[in-house]
C-alpha cells in the first residue's frame, strides 16, 4: 500500500499560482459592449449563462486536476508555471498630417470634395443608394439608361435647399465611353419636363460637358457627363429655391474636374479602383497580434499595428495594444452588422481588437479585414467594390431594433460615419465613428471603428488618420 503524503505549504503555493493564473486570463478577456447586450435580449443572456456556467465547471475541473496531480504520490512533482502577459512595447504615432483628398480611393468625388467645390453650407450627407431600390435606374431627362451602372449617390443638406447626385457608368470593352457620353448629353440636351423646362447647352469643357437649366417655380440647376478611360459619370445639381442657379460654371467646372481626376484613378479600369495610393501621412508598420475570425484569418500584417492606435487625440498618449479578441468570436464590428449578414459574404475575415491599457474595459476599437484572394485581379476588383458600397449604404441608414435606435451622421469624408445608440430605456446614449476604405493589396478592405476616445471632438480625425494606415496595408 502506497504510503500517504502530506501535503506540504510548497504544493499549496503551487495551486495558488496556478488559479491566479486562470483568474488573470478572465479578467483580460474583454468585457461584452453594452449594446449588443441589450440588443440580443434574453435568449443571448440565458446562452452566455450557460456558457460562463460550462466555463466555470472546466475551471473547477482544471483546479481540481491541478490539485490531484500535486498531491499524487505518483506525480513527478513539476513544478506548475503561472501563465504570464509578454509586455509589449507601444509608442505614440506622429500628428496626422494632411494629404490631398484625391489620395483617398473612389471613382466619385467625396463629400468633401462636394463642399469644397461648391462651397456648401451646414450640414450635408452623402447617401449611397441602394442597387435594389425601385428609382436605382430612374433618372430625370434620360430616355435610356446606359449598363453597368456600378455606383449611385446622393448629396443633401440637413438645412434642405439643396440635391446633388452622381452615378458611375463602368462601360464596356466593347463600347467607347465617349459613345455612351454621347447618348446622356443628347438626352440632356432635348430633355422636355415641363412648360417651363429649359436646358442652356455650354461648351465642352476639359473636365466634361456642362448644362444649366432652369424650370420654372421648380427652381433651376446643372448636369455634367464627364467622359473617363473606361467609365461616365454624371452629375446632377438641384437648386429647388432658386429660378436661376446660384452656383456659378467655374464651381461646377471644378466638381467636373475632380470627377475626371478620380475616374481617371479609379475608374473601373485602372488597378488603383481596389488598392489604395501611397499615403503622404505616417508610415504604416507591421506588428504581430491576434487575429480572430473562421480559419483561416489574413495574416496580422494587413492590419493597423496596435501600437499605430496610440495618440495623444485618441488614447491621450497612452500606448495600445491589442487584445484577446472579438466578442463571442463574431465578425460584426459596427451598430447595424449582424452575424447573419456577415456570414453570407465570401473571402477570408479576421477582426483584431485594440484596448489603451490592461483593462476589461480599456478596449478602444476594432479592425476587420475582408479579403478575396482569388487569383482573378476583375473579380478581386468587383469584391472590393461591393463590399464598400455595402458597407456605406447599411452605416448611412442607421437601423432599429427592439428597444434602441442606431441614428447616423455622414463624417467629413466618404465612407466615415458616426453611429449613435440611443436606448428607449432612457440608457446613456453609446457612440462609435467608423469606416470603411479599400487596402493597397489586392481584395482587401478594412472597417475601422472607433469605440471610446479621449476627445470626441477629434474622433473623425483619428478615424481619418488609421484609415491612411489601413490603405498602406
Amino acid at each position: 500500500m502506497a504510503e500517504h503524503e502530506d501535503w506540504t505549504a510548497q504544493d499549496d503555493a503551487q495551486l495558488r499560482a496556478a488559479l491566479a493564473s486562470l483568474r488573470t486570463e478572465v479578467e483580460a478577456a474583454p468585457l461584452p459592449d453594452v449594446r449588443f447586450v441589450k440588443a440580443r435580449g434574453r435568449a443571448l443572456r440565458r446562452r452566455r449563462f450557460l456558457a460562463t456556467s460550462a466555463a466555470a465547471a472546466a475551471a473547477l475541473i482544471v483546479a481540481g486536476g491541478i490539485g490531484y496531480a500535486v498531491w499524487s504520490p505518483a506525480s513527478d512533482r513539476s513544478p506548475i508555471v503561472p501563465a504570464t502577459s509578454a509586455a509589449k512595447s507601444a509608442t505614440p504615432s506622429p500628428s496626422p498630417t494632411t494629404s490631398s483628398s484625391l489620395d483617398q480611393p473612389g471613382a466619385l468625388p467625396l463629400l468633401q470634395e462636394w463642399t469644397t467645390a461648391l462651397d456648401l453650407q451646414g450640414d450635408a450627407r452623402m447617401t449611397t443608394q441602394d442597387p435594389k431600390s425601385g428609382d436605382y435606374r430612374s433618372f430625370e431627362c434620360l430616355t435610356s439608361v446606359p449598363t453597368g451602372q456600378r455606383l449611385r449617390q446622393e448629396i443633401t443638406l440637413d438645412a434642405g435647399g439643396f440635391q446633388g447626385g452622381q452615378t458611375q457608368f463602368a462601360v464596356s470593352s466593347k463600347l467607347d465611353p465617349e459613345t455612351v457620353a454621347q447618348g446622356l448629353t443628347g438626352d440632356i440636351s432635348q430633355c422636355q419636363q415641363g412648360p417651363d423646362f429649359k436646358v442652356n447647352r455650354l461648351d465642352d469643357t476639359d473636365a466634361g460637358s456642362l448644362y444649366s437649366y432652369t424650370a420654372g417655380d421648380a427652381g433651376s440647376g446643372w448636369f455634367a457627363v464627364v467622359t473617363g478611360n473606361s467609365d461616365v459619370a454624371l452629375i446632377q445639381i438641384a437648386d429647388p429655391t432658386a429660378t436661376k442657379s446660384r452656383f456659378t460654371l467655374a464651381q461646377v467646372t471644378a466638381l467636373a474636374e475632380v470627377a475626371k481626376e478620380r475616374l481617371a484613378r479609379y475608374g473601373s479600369a485602372s488597378a488603383a479602383a481596389t488598392t489604395a495610393p501611397p499615403a503622404s501621412g505616417p508610415e504604416a508598420i507591421n506588428q504581430q497580434m491576434t487575429v480572430t475570425g473562421p480559419d483561416p484569418v489574413p495574416s496580422s500584417n494587413l492590419f493597423v499595428a496596435a501600437s499605430q492606435w496610440a495618440s495623444q487625440g485618441l488614447t491621450n498618449g497612452v500606448g495600445a495594444s491589442d487584445g484577446p479578441g472579438a466578442l463571442e468570436g463574431s465578425t460584426a464590428v459596427a451598430s447595424c452588422e449582424t452575424d447573419d449578414q456577415q456570414a453570407g459574404i465570401g473571402g477570408r475575415v479576421g477582426v483584431v481588437s485594440i484596448r489603451s491599457g490592461t483593462g476589461a474595459t480599456s478596449y478602444i476599437g476594432r479592425q476587420r479585414v475582408q479579403l478575396d484572394d482569388a487569383t482573378d485581379a476583375a473579380v478581386q476588383k468587383d469584391y472590393v467594390s461591393a463590399r464598400l458600397a455595402e458597407a456605406k449604404a447599411l452605416y448611412a441608414k442607421g437601423c432599429d431594433g427592439a428597444n434602441y435606435t442606431v441614428k447616423s451622421t455622414p463624417g467629413p469624408t466618404d465612407g466615415t460615419f458616426r453611429l449613435e445608440t440611443v436606448f428607449n430605456d432612457g440608457s446613456d446614449t453609446l457612440s462609435e465613428w467608423v469606416g470603411v476604405t479599400a487596402q493597397r493589396t489586392p481584395g482587401a478592405v478594412s472597417t475601422v471603428v472607433i469605440t471610446a476616445t479621449t476627445d470626441p471632438d477629434r474622433a473623425f480625425a483619428e478615424l481619418d488618420r488609421l484609415l491612411a494606415l489601413a490603405r498602406q496595408k
